[in-house]
């Protein structure tokens, strides 16, 4: 994982983009948080209020905050919004998505925000697994075969959820441990269906690669081949590794059960 280095601004730091915005980055609400561009042989994020991060192709990342006084904001947004874009600029791909550790592999989530993949996957690691990833997991292809890599990462589930996965602990995975996926599944709520009975379908080949698309973290201040690639290895995992949709109630009162038919099916042949 990069470091963080922060630079002392001088007085009047102006809280703009420095350069030509290539990318933006927007949240659940559609609001813009963070822009990002190239100068030169570097490249840099903006967060609205916070600081501009520069990073390169290898070393630490700089970050140059608008103002005092704002360590602990810096290091929050370093590790949950920053590390995983340096990452992409060095090759590395992402989806948007929670994740667990099992004996077979990693074990994803994607869904929609709100759907509860980060209280989700809480209670997958609570139940036996490694907690793995909250929002991000980065992967890399290596021999054709792509390998997730897990980083330090704040966990954020609302109090509620937490009191129904009680009296289990999460586990999380060791920092920079990397491990194939074993599977994809893709969480969709369905009111209709027992809560702690969760219905699991195959998602064919054909239509794995859209599905993730939707999913998955474009880098835009790379050049032509950088989309490429990215593309290249977006259809690679959609080659390599089943994707499944599951379709559950949401209930926190059935939320250890779900965790359980979940797992119960990751284990599954």
């Amino acid at each position: 994982m990069p470091g963080l280095d922060i630079t002392v601004p001088g007085p009047g730091q102006p809280d703009v983009p420095p350069g030509e915005v290539r990318q933006r980055w927007l949240d659940h609400d559609g609001r813009l948080v963070a822009t990002g561009g190239r100068q030169g042989n570097t490249w840099w994020m903006h967060w609205r209020g916070l600081a501009t991060f520069r990073f390169g192709d290898a070393g630490p990342v700089r970050a140059e905050p608008v103002g005092p006084g704002l360590d602990d904001e810096l290091h929050d947004i370093f590790a949950r919004g920053v590390v995983p874009v340096v990452l992409l600029a060095r090759e590395f791909e992402g989806l948007h998505a929670s994740a667990v550790l099992e004996p077979a592999g990693v074990v994803a989530l994607c869904a929609a925000s709100g759907t509860g993949k980060s209280t989700i996957a809480v209670a997958l690691a609570s139940a036996g697994g490694r907690h793995y990833a909250d929002d991000t997991v980065v992967y890399r292809v290596i021999g054709n075969r792509p390998v997730a890599i897990s980083l330090p990462f704040p966990v954020r589930v609302d109090p509620a959820a937490r009191r129904a996965i009680a009296p289990h602990a999460a586990r999380p995975a060791e920092p920079a441990r990397s491990a194939e996926f074993h599977r994809i599944y893709h969480l969709v709520r369905d009111a209709d269906l027992d809560p702690s009975r969760p219905a699991f379908s195959l998602v064919p080949a054909a239509r794995r690669f859209e599905l993730l698309l939707a999913h998955a973290h474009p880098f835009e201040m790379g050049g032509a081949g950088r989309q490429r690639d990215f593309l290249e290895r977006l259809m690679t995992l959609t080659r390599t590794v089943d994707v499944w949709e599951c379709r559950f109630a949401p209930d926190l009162g059935a939320l250890r059960a779900l965790a359980a038919a979940i797992r119960g099916h990751a284990a599954g042949a």
